[in-house]
């Protein structure tokens, strides 16, 4: 006859059998997974591209330049500009003019230059010293092209700006400041007539001896061929 002291030492003893079997159970489980980590392998392989080969961006310098009445390279690029010499500008009175070609080229091997041209003050307000008059405001502007193009005409300064398109790209090597201007490709380079006329309106007498500070720019900017 089994007593009721028997059957509760059974039941201890299946939960103990019981429990060491789900600790055996997980630990061969942990030995399992470890085995198979360090067991484990794949190939690899990868390919590394140098985009632009040496880099990204033009590796020239984007540049235009004057070519001087002697025939050499002006980069005009410095802040106080060139002193660009106007024949017969020191004579200048109302009812007259004066006239001055200017070659400007694209100095770039490989880019086109969309270019302007415009007339702009010095000094802020056109001024050239104190107690100087000032006859801006009497000065009118006419422009051409070489290829006859009108790019304005009888112009206040503020109004004397035209686009003078694209110059193609040089084709050749820059030239440096001071070399003697050898020209690129067709339409590389464009020569702007520029007349200035002193007008002679009313009340122009009360300035007499008078000057006006100014200047022409040529803006560019880089463009793809």
């Amino acid at each position: 006859m089994t007593t009721r002291a028997q059957r509760r030492e059974r039941r201890r003893t299946r939960r103990r059998t019981a429990t060491a079997a789900l600790r055996v159970g997980l630990a061969f489980g942990a030995v399992a997974i470890t085995g198979l980590a360090l067991s484990s392998a794949a190939y690899t392989d990868r390919a590394n591209l140098n985009l632009g080969g040496a880099g990204i961006g033009f590796d020239g310098r984007f540049d235009i330049g004057v070519v001087l009445p002697d025939g050499t390279v002006e980069q005009a690029d410095g802040p106080t500009g060139y002193d660009w010499i106007v024949a017969g500008a020191e004579e200048l009175v109302p009812g007259h003019s004066v006239t001055t070609e200017i070659p400007v080229f694209n100095n770039t091997e490989r880019l086109a230059a969309d270019t302007t041209v415009s007339v702009v003050l010095r000094n802020g307000d056109g001024t050239v010293a104190p107690g100087v008059p000032n006859i801006t405001s009497f000065l009118r502007f006419s422009a051409v092209d070489d290829a006859g193009t009108t790019l304005f005409t009888d112009a206040t300064w503020d109004q004397a700006h035209a686009s003078l398109g694209a110059l193609e790209v040089r084709g050749a090597a820059a030239l440096a400041q001071g070399d003697a201007y050898v020209a690129g490709q067709v339409d590389s380079a464009r020569t702007v007539t520029l007349t200035i006329a002193y007008r002679d309106d009313p009340g122009v007498e009360d300035y007499n001896g008078g000057q006006a500070a100014l200047a022409v720019r040529f803006d560019a900017a880089s463009e793809r061929p």
